[in-house]
């Protein structure tokens, strides 16, 4: 099992990723067994690879900003967007950090983010941003590579006078 003070000190990482006017749109909610178990009923055909994954931390955005419909795409709504993404990262890096594997995961557990939200209890007006599973990897995170990407550094950053 993942000891608590990491998931903790990985939650502090979190809360210091930078956020527009310090509107702090994160929520993360560390789902137990029945919530998981919940989860699991939802998408029988995955229940056994959801045993697999020892840590679930469901990230969410809210904010305040929302377009009329409801949407993040009004301008600050997408600033807070960015903001959970980054403290995502942080809260991830700080797990690996502590030699803790993560896996950030969007439409791939087959559920309807609705229906995760209110699994969490989290409000109305809060959006899935993602569900992190973590947990101690099966070898040394410095052994594993990162997927090849298909642009490098000449590719991404152009250098202006």
């Amino acid at each position: 099992p993942v000891p608590a003070e990491a998931v903790t000190a990985a939650v502090e990482a979190a809360i210091m990723a930078p956020n527009h006017f310090l509107s702090e749109p994160t929520r993360m909610y560390d789902l137990g067994p029945e919530a998981v178990d919940k989860l699991k009923a939802l998408n029988e055909a995955k229940a056994k690879m959801f045993d697999g994954v020892p840590g679930w931390m469901l990230v969410t955005l809210k904010t305040e900003h929302l377009d009329e419909d409801g949407n993040v795409s009004a301008k600050l709504a997408l600033e807070d967007h960015a903001a959970v993404a980054c403290a995502t990262q942080n809260f991830m890096q700080s797990l690996a950090e502590d030699g803790i594997g993560t896996k950030w995961m969007t439409g791939a557990l087959g559920i309807d983010p609705v229906e995760i939200l209110k699994i969490a209890g989290a409000s109305d007006d809060e959006r899935m941003m993602g569900m992190v599973w973590y947990g101690t990897p099966g070898k040394e995170l410095s052994s594993i590579k990162a997927p090849p990407r298909k642009q490098g550094v000449d590719e991404i950053l152009t250098k202006v006078a």
